[in-house]
């Protein structure tokens, strides 16, 4: 289990999951997991995927403090 809660707010899981449509316990499940990804700016994230138009597989939104959530699309 990964130790998250320094890096996420619950209102950021809770506005989030909305995006996703998934319920909390769900979120917090994929980010054990690690098949959910928290980038805290978006600088970060392009290192890791690039810019690109689309991204496949991938499911991200961004949030206005800039964070970054990623998860694979189901």
């Amino acid at each position: 289990m990964k130790d998250f809660s320094n890096v996420v707010h619950i209102g950021e899981l809770i506005a989030v999951s909305n995006v996703f449509q998934l319920n909390t316990y769900q979120m917090v499940t994929l980010l054990e997991d690690g098949l959910m990804e928290v980038f805290e700016n978006k600088e970060a994230f392009l290192e890791k995927y690039g810019d690109k138009e689309s991204y496949g597989e991938l499911d991200w939104c961004e949030l206005n403090n800039g964070k970054i959530f990623t998860k694979p699309k189901i």
